[in-house]
């Protein structure tokens, strides 16, 4: 019979991780906001939002040790 670790105390994620995901999601929305507000419309805030996210992540992996 196997025995089972309570894991009901893991966090889902690290806090490293949810950190740089909040960050990344706060900037993609601020970009999606932006580029709408320039008056393009929503398919290219989608675009430039997920380009803000992706640059965001990568930038804050480098840096949040």
């Amino acid at each position: 019979m196997t025995v089972r670790s309570d894991r009901t105390q893991e966090p889902l994620v690290s806090l490293r991780s949810a950190v740089i995901l909040i960050l990344a999601a706060q900037v993609a929305a601020l970009a999606a906001v932006l580029t709408v507000l320039t008056g393009t419309g929503w398919p290219a805030a989608a675009l430039g939002a997920g380009a803000a996210f992706a640059g965001t992540v990568a930038f804050a992996r480098s840096v949040i040790g």
